[in-house]
């Protein structure tokens, strides 16, 4: 186990973790105990009643967390606990197990360090979660840049080649994605549902119900509209992000739900980074044939 600085092209640091040829972040926690919870996650125990919600990281975890929890509790209360209390790269399984029931552990780790043997005992109800690359490369850079423990204050121009070539935290975005084909493709051994962040964004009542089915919960239509109301891209800027976990993490200027759009990336890729990122990511990507993203909010 390494504590790291990754260097951005302009020099500028962001502190990680190397847990052994893989680099993930380093939370508030020394370095020694983030490798620990890595080592233990594989060996994670359920709950029958524990749903698993499987992201990369800035692909919506704490939107989906948020209404699967709201499902759980079939209420549409704002949910006062925060994901990463189950979030299995970020705590020790103890501390995930003081969590009430019912839970939604979540982890940003690819398939092939997740708990699977777990996940197909229990036959443990899985969403995945995915966001179309460049979006989801704007808010990792304003991710890290917001919150404390990176120690990060580079520009925007010297981050993206360094991400693009996978070299922080979590890899590649591609690989994961290819992980979770094979998955698919192999059929996981436990229920899994795939959802698309664009789709969730411009299509919530539809995709909430596909949800539903998946988990086989009934809701009323009533409760249904408030879940989508309340889990609102401005009721959680307003309401969530403000609990002391949070603000342990975040910089005071920074807000945790910053926009939230479909298409942002267009105000932050030049063309010459846009075909750059198209270039690579269609390299990386000619095997990924199950999983395609739509980029704008009028899906052209």
């Amino acid at each position: 186990m390494t504590e790291i600085k990754v260097p951005d092209a302009g020099g500028a640091t962001m502190n990680m973790v190397d847990v052994g040829g893989f680099i993930q972040p380093i939370f508030l926690k020394p370095g020694t105990e983030i490798k620990d919870i890595f080592d233990n996650v594989p060996n994670y125990k359920f709950r029958d009643d524990d749903l698993m919600l499987c992201t990369f990281a800035k692909t919506g975890t704490n939107w989906l967390f948020e209404i699967l929890m709201m499902i759980l509790n079939k209420s549409a209360k704002r949910i006062k606990t925060n994901k990463v209390l189950t979030m299995l790269e970020c705590v020790t399984a103890a501390e995930a197990d003081q969590q009430p029931s019912p839970r939604v552990v979540n982890c940003h780790f690819p398939p092939r360090f997740l708990p699977l043997a777990g996940m197909k005992e229990k036959q443990i109800k899985t969403v995945l979660c995915l966001r179309n690359p460049k979006d989801t490369a704007v808010s990792y850079y304003n991710h890290m840049k917001g919150i404390k423990v990176y120690g990060y204050d580079g520009k925007w121009e010297d981050w993206l080649p360094v991400y693009v070539q996978g070299k922080m935290e979590y890899g590649r975005y591609s690989e994961y994605l290819l992980e979770w084909q094979r998955e698919v493709q192999n059929d996981p051994g436990f229920p899994l549902h795939i959802m698309f962040y664009e789709d969730l964004k411009m299509n919530g009542r539809d995709e909430l119900d596909k949800l539903l089915k998946f988990l086989d919960i009934q809701l009323d239509e009533q409760l249904k509209n408030d879940i989508i109301d309340m889990c609102g891209f401005k009721k959680m800027a307003e309401e969530k992000g403000k609990d002391k976990i949070s603000e342990a993490f975040i910089k005071p200027d920074f807000k945790f739900f910053r926009k939230g759009q479909v298409g942002d990336w267009k105000n932050w890729f030049t063309v010459a980074q846009n075909e750059m990122f198209d270039k690579c990511w269609k390299n990386e990507t000619k095997d990924l044939e199950l999983l395609k993203f739509k980029y704008t909010h009028d899906y052209v």
